[in-house]
């Protein structure tokens, strides 16, 4: 069997939450990480947080992991119907 390694990443929405009048939407990060070897293979998956959406009397604005802002289009050019989401909230 040939060496082969992959890598892939993907950012998308996760279960919305409401409570109140306040909306939230976690973001979050999937990284599969594959290295397949002659004797062996190696195969691991992680989930983080990426950044939440919160929607609230104030509006809508956006958090990194880090309790930072994080603009919106930003968001919207990597998680393609982010803007059907929000109107769904």
């Amino acid at each position: 069997m040939p060496e082969r390694a992959a890598h892939s990443e993907l950012v998308r929405a996760a279960t919305p939450l409401t409570v109140g009048s306040v909306s939230l939407l976690p973001i979050e990060r999937i990284v599969l990480h594959a290295d397949r070897r002659e004797a062996h293979a190696w195969y691991a998956a992680v989930k983080e947080p990426y950044a939440l959406i919160v929607r609230d009397a104030g509006g809508v604005r956006a958090f990194d992991r880090n309790a930072e802002t994080v603009p919106l289009e930003a968001l919207r050019e990597r998680l393609p119907g982010l803007d059907a989401l929000l109107a769904a909230m």
